[in-house]
């Protein structure tokens, strides 16, 4: 990760209040057999105490679409808890399953409990609601992407992406230039694609890509740097795909 700590606030949609604000370290969460226990450091550092409740979800992709299941693999310890303002709160997530031949991922939600903190005539408060990864590894789980891209709305290319390995990849930004080295576009983003997974992304462009047109991808991931080079698409309407 390129932090180390994530800070979250939440903006109040009406009369302006002061929001619960956490900063939780760390911001993804690893279990393994040999390190079947991870503790989560939680921190308010608002002025306002809140009531949290921890939930697990094991996590899928279909169709491009987080998918959240309930299970019992990972344990959360305490499952509801109070922070105080500036306080802070220590959460423990054990592992209940083993490792299989794909990487298992799981999401941990922090919610507030309505109702926890007062709300005053005229004001509307937004709960909070946070959400970080768990994953437990395979043995020699690797990811491996696939690329298409073509062109879209103007200004814009449009990527498909798939996981054929066995473990996610985190792509933290994409850059794209001509074959010549002239630059296109970059932007940075958090996208998982977890194994197995497809998953579609746009990208700004300065200038017009055609169809046959030999590109330059350079991704910036979780797992490793990677270079790819594409040849653009036609795009799916003109070749007559759905």
């Amino acid at each position: 990760m390129r932090a180390s700590a994530v800070t979250f606030a939440i903006i109040l949609l009406a009369v302006a209040a002061q929001a619960v604000s956490l900063r939780l370290y760390p911001v993804r969460i690893v279990l393994t057999p040999k390190a079947p226990v991870q503790t989560m450091k939680i921190q308010n550092s608002s002025a306002e105490s809140a009531r949290i409740q921890v939930r697990v979800f094991a996590w899928r992709q279909v169709g491009g679409e987080d998918v959240f299941e309930e299970t019992r693999d990972i344990l959360a310890n305490p499952g509801l808890f109070e922070i105080a303002a500036q306080g802070e709160q220590i959460a423990r997530f054990g592992l209940r399953t083993q490792p299989g031949t794909i990487e298992k991922s799981y999401r941990v939600f922090l919610e507030e409990v309505p109702g926890s903190r007062a709300v005053q005539p005229g004001e509307v408060r937004t709960l909070l609601r946070i959400s970080i990864p768990i994953f437990v590894p395979a043995p020699q789980a690797t990811g491996r992407l696939i690329w298409r891209a073509w062109p879209a709305s103007s200004g814009k290319m449009a990527f498909a992406i798939s996981n054929t390995g066995t473990a996610h990849i985190q792509i933290n930004r994409l850059a794209l230039a001509r074959a010549d080295g002239t630059k296109l576009g970059a932007d940075d983003m958090s996208v998982y694609l977890l194994p197995g997974a497809s998953k579609q992304i746009m990208l700004n462009v300065d200038a017009s890509v055609r169809a046959g047109e030999a590109l330059k991808l350079n991704a910036v991931t979780d797992q490793a740097p990677l270079s790819v080079d594409l040849v653009s698409e036609a795009a799916p309407h003109e070749a007559g795909r759905p």
